[in-house]
């Protein structure tokens, strides 16, 4: 994904949101918030 590639090797701050989609793995935005934190591992 390309906006992965944008932020690599820089600071990105985050609201909580995205992490609670992650974490119960909402439906509807786990698809969205998951290569975030595949990249962040």
């Amino acid at each position: 994904m390309e906006w992965l590639k944008s932020m690599q090797g820089t600071v990105v701050g985050m609201d909580t949101a995205p992490l609670i989609y992650f974490i119960e793995e909402n439906p509807a935005y786990l698809d969205i918030v998951r290569p975030f934190f595949i990249a962040l591992d």
